[in-house]
């Protein structure tokens, strides 16, 4: 038998995406445990429809669950691919994932954001840098972990001869 190397990364991609969106919901819901679950999502939904997602219904929280984890595969993407060229710059892991956070931060709060017809929120430094402590957990963490395996180790399928 064979060995060919062979590498896939969009399944690599999607199951990092899964988990990245869903380590971020969990712990938003649970850091705002006296608001719904689905008033968050419903906030996230308000990025499109304004006020609007604020309504009565379930709608708008499944658009919500449907935008964040859009969100969180296109974060997800974006570092995964470029990851070797970002861990020869930075060397450190954990470098890469506070990277990886402050980038989705700024990205989110200072651009995607105040595009989006979400209610304005204020920044304070404390709330800031927690949220950057959730960021390199949810994304960092998993991003740098699995991206790490996928371009270090390869792949192994036997073909016949």
């Amino acid at each position: 038998m064979e060995q060919v190397k062979i590498k896939k990364p969009l399944a690599w991609i999607i199951l990092t995406g899964l988990l990245t969106g869903t380590i971020d919901a969990l712990i938003v819901i649970l850091i705002n445990y006296d608001v719904p679950a689905g008033s968050i999502f419903k906030f996230i939904a308000s990025g499109i429809f304004g006020k609007a997602a604020f309504g009565t219904g379930n709608e708008m929280i499944y658009y919500g669950v449907l935008f964040h984890y859009s969100i969180a595969f296109i974060w997800t993407t974006v570092f995964f691919l470029f990851y070797t060229r970002l861990i020869t710059i930075l060397k450190f892991r954990s470098a890469l994932m506070l990277t990886i956070a402050i980038v989705i931060w700024m990205g989110m709060n200072l651009v995607v954001l105040p595009l989006s017809n979400t209610p304005p929120q204020p920044h304070h430094f404390i709330g800031i840098l927690k949220n950057i402590g959730i960021l390199a957990l949810a994304y960092g963490l998993p991003i740098v972990v699995i991206a790490d395996k996928f371009y270090t180790s390869p792949l192994l399928l036997f073909i016949e001869a």
